[in-house]
């Protein structure tokens, strides 16, 4: 939490209240705005719709929080770290999202040799149906 604190404080914003409680509904999971907001809520936390969305553009932009666009065109957020780089297995039938780690150390320095392009971030998804649902 102080490094997310000390992150917001490098780039000029503070660690408001707001912004620890919506950092704080991304610990668990990946959330969707509408997640984030039914969590606050099922914790009596009142926060306006356009201030998560605010908040949460603010960490995508430092970094703090990867966004996952899914076909159904719903985002989700999520906490990102070095150590817990990972993608995502998302099911068509039930919406289910499964975290996959994978390394694609190889992957990136092939992007590399064959473009030149250095890749700041990037995300992979695998959509199909989950063994709950076969």
């Amino acid at each position: 939490m102080e490094e997310i604190a000390k992150t917001l404080q490098q780039k000029g914003y503070r660690f408001t209240k707001q912004r620890q409680q919506i950092f704080d509904a991304l610990t668990s999971s990946p959330q969707s705005v509408e997640e984030i907001i039914a969590s606050l809520r099922n914790k009596d936390i009142s926060i306006d719709r356009v201030t998560v969305y605010r908040t949460l553009d603010c960490f995508v932009n430092l970094n703090l929080v990867g966004k996952t666009q899914f076909k159904d065109k719903t985002a989700k957020y999520e906490l990102l770290t070095m150590a817990n780089h990972h993608h995502h297995l998302v099911c068509d039938k039930c919406g289910s999202v499964e975290d996959i780690p994978l390394d694609d150390s190889i992957l990136l320095k092939r992007v590399h040799k064959q473009t030149d392009f250095q890749v700041n971030s990037h995300s992979l998804e695998f959509f199909g149906i989950c063994a709950n649902c076969q």
